[in-house]
């Protein structure tokens, strides 16, 4: 079984966004950490407790992920985020992932970005 963050990669990557630049997991490189001309997305795990407790063990694994979208700052001006976050959330929720919270948009104080934090989550049998 793939870690959380590495499934939900692999569905990102699956869905060929045409807005997205990258995805990371876990951590932004240093390198790239002051770069506002790409959208990028970076992969946390929240959770990876047992689930489906039954006859004193688990069965299963509940799985956590935040999911952190850097918008870059010069956005095309027809551009919506909104409607772009919403997309995503219902590929998500197609491919089994529960959205636990979706949070507002914030103004990254380093480099101005807009940013939008997501969380999901899923419980699988092993």
């Amino acid at each position: 079984m793939l870690l959380p963050v590495s499934q939900v990669a692999s569905l990102v990557n699956a869905l060929n966004l045409t807005w997205l630049d990258k995805v990371y997991l876990n951590a932004i490189p240093n390198e790239d950490l002051d770069n506002t001309d790409l959208t990028v997305m970076l992969l946390q795990e929240t959770d990876s407790s047992p689930a489906y407790l039954a006859n004193n063990t688990f069965k299963g694994l509940a799985m956590g992920v935040e999911i952190q979208i850097f918008y870059k700052v010069d956005l095309d001006d027809d551009f919506n985020p909104l409607e772009t976050e919403i997309a995503l959330m219902k590929s998500f929720k197609q491919a089994g992932w529960l959205i636990v919270s979706s949070q507002h948009h914030t103004t990254d104080p380093d480099t101005n970005q807009i940013t939008k934090t997501i969380y999901v989550t899923k419980n699988e049998m092993i």
